[in-house]
């Protein structure tokens, strides 16, 4: 007798809900520049015209409610592993876990697995790798990954802290799901270039400072050294190596030179140095690019991608049969590929 039943690698994996949160409150590149807060010279090499500012949720409520959103067409019994998202801070004690708090306001079953990740940027995207994988193998459950950062009201300054982007606030929520739905996940594959975590780090551990708390939150004087050192040789190449084995294993099962993607979506970093590395290796994989939204709400943490795609859907600009490549990246280096197809309702 022939065994018909799938492998779990062989399982299908859709998006069956999406959620995000984007406050409508916005500070313009412009005020921020007037107002001292921003450097006139970097606002035009970075080009963004305006961020995106939360005044008063903080990331867990942000990042509960953008999951909630994502819920309301999914069984809150089936979903069997929730992971959280994020670079900065949520607002509470350092130790407290913002993955049990959602799964305790979200009444998920006491049996789902439950964490919380920082790995930079591309957290979203380490933790929805994880979560195919669960629900391949789990294919009754689902997953939901949910994104937040907020960088109002903190020691880290969304103007300067960093190098070459600034940063918005807001929140995403993802459900995977081996059960079919709007959105196919038709590849998710992601590359490490650890070479450079060393751009986001002290060159000395030291201990913390109470006289000067901000130090550790200004990752710009890190990558400033970094590239005073190096230059930015390495990091080209790295981007380059990185970016160039995700697009050669995409390539291989999906032809998109032949049949581009109707959007890519990068990351919502500056114009300067990485932004056109991203163009260079992957611009030609689609029809257009997402950047005229992303510089206007700021570099949101893990959340880029997934309000992007949140856009285009609210846009009406994906019809059946359109696929949308999303990119990620965060500090690692870790870099990632989505690659999306509408299927429809």
């Amino acid at each position: 007798m022939t065994n018909t039943a799938k492998r779990p690698d062989d399982r299908r994996i859709y998006i069956s809900g999406l959620g995000t949160w984007l406050p409508s409150d916005r500070v313009t590149v412009q005020e921020a520049v007037d107002a001292g807060a921003y450097d006139a010279i970097r606002a035009v090499k970075d080009a963004f015209t305006s961020v995106r500012v939360e005044r008063d949720a903080f990331p867990p409520e942000m990042g509960v409610e953008a999951a909630r959103r994502a819920l309301a067409r999914v069984d809150l019994h089936s979903v069997g592993f929730l992971a959280w998202t994020s670079i900065h801070r949520h607002g509470h004690q350092t130790l407290w876990p913002p993955a049990s708090f959602a799964h305790h306001e979200l009444e998920l079953d006491p049996n789902a697995i439950v964490f919380s990740l920082n790995q930079g940027c591309n957290g979203a995207f380490v933790a929805m790798k994880m979560g195919a994988d669960h629900v391949r193998h789990h294919p009754g459950s689902s997953a939901l990954v949910i994104g937040s950062d907020r960088f109002e009201d903190s020691l880290f300054d969304r103007w300067s802290s960093d190098h070459g982007t600034v940063y918005g606030d807001a929140a995403s929520a993802v459900i995977l799901s081996t059960s079919p739905g709007p959105i196919e996940v038709k590849h998710l594959d992601i590359e490490q270039g650890s070479a450079l975590e060393r751009m986001y780090r002290f060159k000395e551990p030291s201990a913390e400072d109470v006289n000067d708390p901000r130090r550790d939150h200004l990752v710009g004087s890190a990558k400033r050294a970094y590239l005073q050192e190096h230059g930015d040789g390495e990091i080209r190449e790295v981007f380059a190596q990185t970016l160039g084995a995700l697009r050669e294993r995409l390539m291989v099962r999906h032809p998109l030179l032949e049949r581009p993607a109707r959007y890519i979506v990068y990351p919502n970093v500056g114009a300067g140095v990485s932004a056109g590395l991203y163009q260079d290796i992957l611009g030609d994989l689609a029809e257009e690019h997402l950047w005229e939204y992303g510089r206007s709400i700021g570099h949101t943490g893990v959340s880029d991608q997934i309000l992007g795609l949140a856009e285009l859907l609210d846009r009406g600009a994906l019809r059946p049969g359109d696929q949308v490549l999303l990119i990620g990246a965060g500090n690692g280096l870790s870099v990632a590929t989505m690659l999306l197809e509408i299927r429809g309702e």
